[in-house]
């Protein structure tokens, strides 16, 4: 018994002892456990500071696989894979963040959301997205611009047929080449890349373990083959990113982006910040680089850099996040005065969004290219195109699919067609991480400029306080401006194959004048308006075949109301004025002019003009040589000659046209005619020439009894043997013609034979 018992205590000690020794291990791993989470963490954090994000993204993901992860661990590696361009991770990372961290999630967190989901071409979910954005802040600009249109994805798409996209397979690497510029009078090509070099270092960047930007260039064969591709002077290398690059109109100036990594102490922690900044270096008589120079407003503490120049070298656009601005990067602006840059602007909300604008170029035109992933697009950065005028900027315009795409869209280049060039992207089925592709449109990539100035007629001088306003071939307002103080204007029409019409007024000391524009080219196109202090009849006459200016047209004026003729001479712009006095708008102008002008057919017309506000009486008169072949009735106010059906007597309309031709045979008394009369196909053909020779020779009777020489004028009539359109029906042939069609066909013509 007394054993037993002795055995029994000797058991629960040694079951206590085992107990507190299993106890110290738990304590002991966790500690370690914690320990080790801890240095994990650390370690996390250094990777993450030290932008090293391809790594720092493996231990925040190991970071985050807890009950409870941290919302900062959330973020970090939600913006590491945003950082490396892994999207699909990214979107996961965002949404799960957004689902646990919904009331504290940030407005930036919410942009790269959306970005992910774009890139990723979820366009519903991208929705849902914004309207969390709005939910942060009302007044966002990116919000604003896709609220704007609903379906621009498929609007962006509709035109997809409108480029032709290809690598240029002869300059991409596996690595990254991007933002092409143009030199050497556009036969070679100067380009950023991130390709292994033969330099004796090639360090790689621990962001994504790639290597650093240096600026190459390359030869160019044509549009798609290139040769020597060779770096560029050792004067731009460092030991970093060196690119991209622009050159100035001479190509005698570089502005070139370098990247500037400093360490800041944030918090009492060491971080690496990494900015970019601008140089210039100018070219010697050699053509030899001179050192870098700063740019006045390069910083440490922010980025400046993607510069681009104006042809005439006076407007340096650039990026930059420096304070003050909207978004990640902005887009600025500095002006050249005597040799200095000035302190930058931004471009203001028109242009620039809270996401990134990035990559500005600018065509020798003016016109502004750049990328921004702030606006409606499809995704990443996509392209867009603006004008800058009268210190404004219009909407900017997407250059559409397949330039743009769900990926990242920037760096371009524009040919001086306006219709091929070069751009940047590292959409998917590329060579490389960032590729070069070479694009070809069918119609011109951007519109033209239509500028001019407004101007009083009567004495030449400027009108600085008029609007001036576009209008479509319907006359319906497009766009409108008011003039600056050198009383300019400028719209950019983007589809020049249309008609446009362009109005002035300023209704205190003018009348409204409206002119069409006319023929539009490529580039810009001027067309200046004067406007008139009174109602004034502005007549030009020009040839009915060459379209030339008449000079020395004996013009004969005729106010119907006082029946007092004026008779005037077109001067060697083919045109004659006149000042209609003592009218008012809601007065009825009814008049004749009768030209007159050796060599000419004598034409006089009648017109029935109500007066208002916009009216300048802008007449056009066509002038009919006399010549053989001939058609009277095309110069002549001559409507169409009627029969009544089957007949070919003369009717009384009818007869008060014949007499407009009776007038013009005795006005020129030397002149014959044949008066040929015409059918459709409809009938047989021997039904229709019958018919019309009985209606040809009728119409001639009646001119002849009007006084007319017998041996003045013949009627013959050719049925349905002249046909004016193809509208043919004869026998089994069926015609799908209209009714206006074939009464094109029904007509009468009147064509000298001699003078």
């Amino acid at each position: 018994m007394t054993y037993m018992v002795q055995k029994t205590k000797k058991k629960n000690k040694m079951r206590d002892y085992m107990k507190q020794l299993l106890l110290l291990l738990a304590l002991a791993l966790f500690t370690t456990t914690l320990q080790s989470q801890s240095l994990f963490q650390k370690k996390a954090d250094q990777l993450y500071n030290e932008l090293s994000y391809l790594a720092a993204a493996d231990y925040y993901k190991s970071l985050v696989k807890t009950d409870t992860p941290t919302e900062e661990n959330m973020r970090r590696l939600a913006i590491s894979y945003f950082k490396i361009y892994d999207f699909v991770k990214a979107e996961e990372a965002y949404k799960n963040l957004q689902a646990k961290f919904a009331a504290t999630t940030t407005e930036a967190d919410l942009i790269n959301y959306l970005q992910c989901l774009k890139y990723n071409q979820k366009y519903t979910e991208a929705e849902n997205a914004l309207n969390l954005i709005e939910q942060k802040r009302k007044d966002n600009l990116i919000t604003k611009n896709h609220s704007k249109n609903k379906n621009y994805v498929k609007q962006l798409k509709e035109d997809s047929a409108a480029y032709k996209v290809t690598n240029v397979e002869a300059i991409n690497t596996e690595n990254a080449e991007f933002s092409p510029v143009f030199f050497n009078k556009n036969q070679a090509v100067l380009f950023a890349s991130n390709r292994r070099n033969t330099a004796a270092s090639n360090k790689t960047f621990a962001w994504d373990d790639s290597y650093f930007i240096d600026m190459y260039t390359s030869n160019k064969k044509d549009s798609l083959k290139f040769e020597s591709t060779v770096p560029m002077a050792k004067t731009i290398s460092s030991t970093y990113h060196d690119g991209p690059a622009s050159l100035s109109a001479d190509e005698k100036t570089v502005y070139l982006t370098k990247s500037n990594i400093i360490v800041k102490k944030i918090k009492g922690v060491a971080v690496n910040v990494i900015n970019l900044k601008l140089y210039i270096l100018t070219k010697d008589a050699e053509g030899k680089l001179s050192k870098p120079e700063n740019f006045p407003f390069n910083s440490n503490d922010y980025s400046v850099g993607h510069a681009t120049v104006t042809k005439d070298g006076k407007r340096l656009y650039f990026v930059s996040d420096m304070p003050g601005g909207y978004g990640q990067t902005d887009l600025y602006v500095s002006e050249n005065v005597n040799g200095q840059w000035q302190k930058p602007e931004n471009l203001g909300q028109a242009i620039n969004t809270e996401g990134r604008e990035m990559f500005p170029y600018v065509h020798e035109d003016g016109t502004l290219f750049f990328s921004t992933d702030g606006r409606a697009g499809l995704g990443g950065l996509d392209l867009y195109f603006t004008v800058p005028a009268m210190d404004a900027y219009f909407e900017p315009q997407s250059l559409g699919y397949p330039i743009n795409s769900n990926f990242d869209d920037f760096g371009f280049a524009l040919n001086n067609d306006l219709k091929t060039g070069y751009f940047s992207s590292n959409r998917a089925g590329g060579k490389g991480k960032d590729d070069i592709y070479f694009f070809r449109s069918k119609e011109p990539l951007m519109g033209v400029t239509l500028s001019g100035i407004v101007f009083d007629e009567s004495n030449k001088e400027i009108i600085n306080n008029a609007w001036v306003y576009l209008l479509d071939n319907n006359k319906l307002v497009i766009d409108s401006v008011k003039t600056n103080n050198k009383a300019e204007y400028m719209f950019t029409i983007n589809d020049p194959s249309k008609e446009y019409f362009v109005g002035a007024k300023e209704r205190v000391k003018y009348y409204d004048r409206l002119v069409p524009v006319g023929k539009l080219v490529v580039g810009d196109n001027r067309k200046d308006i004067g406007l008139f202090p009174k109602y004034k009849l502005i007549c030009n006459v020009t040839d009915a075949k060459t379209a030339s200016a008449i000079d020395g047209v004996k013009t004969t004026f005729t106010d119907k109301a006082t029946n007092l003729p004026k008779t005037y001479a077109t001067d060697a712009t083919g045109t004659f004025t006149d000042i209609i006095k003592g009218k008012k708008p809601g007065d009825k102008l009814a008049f004749t002019i009768k030209y007159e002008k050796e060599g000419y057919i004598t034409v006089e017309k009648n017109y029935e003009i109500t007066l208002d506000m916009n009216t300048v009486i802008d007449l056009k008169e066509k002038l009919q040589k006399l010549e053989i072949g001939a058609d009277i009735a095309k110069v002549i106010q001559i409507n169409p000659i009627y029969f009544d059906l089957a007949k070919w007597n003369i009717r009384a309309d009818a007869a008060k046209e014949l007499d407009k031709i009776v007038k013009v045979m005795q006005e020129n008394p030397t002149m014959t005619i044949e008066l040929g009369s015409h059918t459709d196909c409809r009938s047989s053909k021997a039904y229709n020439l019958s018919l019309s020779d009985k209606r040809a020779k009728s119409s001639a009777a009646y001119i002849v009894s009007k006084g007319v020489a017998k041996n003045r004028i013949v009627g013959k009539g050719y049925g349905e043997s002249k046909l004016i359109n193809g509208c043919a029906c004869e026998g089994k042939v069926v015609s799908t013609c209209s009714e206006d069609e074939h009464q094109a066909n029904r007509r009468t013509e009147f064509l000298i034979t001699k003078f």
